[in-house]
């Protein structure tokens, strides 16, 4: 598999992490605010934000790694 297949994949990959874990930290501080949907986003932003940084860092670090086995 090419460079850019590998690529693709990974994002592929990253993206339905960050959309799994969403959905499951978005409904699970759903309950627990007592069905307040704003309360739940104010609860989970920081979550949503360390995962999509990390999600990005693994892209990167995966891009890396791919250039420097070349």
């Amino acid at each position: 598999m090419d460079t850019e297949k590998k690529l693709k994949l990974m994002r592929f990959w990253l993206f339905g992490i960050f959309v799994i874990v969403f959905a499951a930290m978005t409904a699970f501080l759903f309950i627990l605010t007592a069905g307040n949907i704003w309360h739940a986003i104010q609860a989970g932003w920081s979550i949503w934000f360390l995962t999509a940084v990390l999600c990005v860092a693994v892209y990167f670090g995966y891009k890396w790694y791919l250039g420097r086995k070349k």
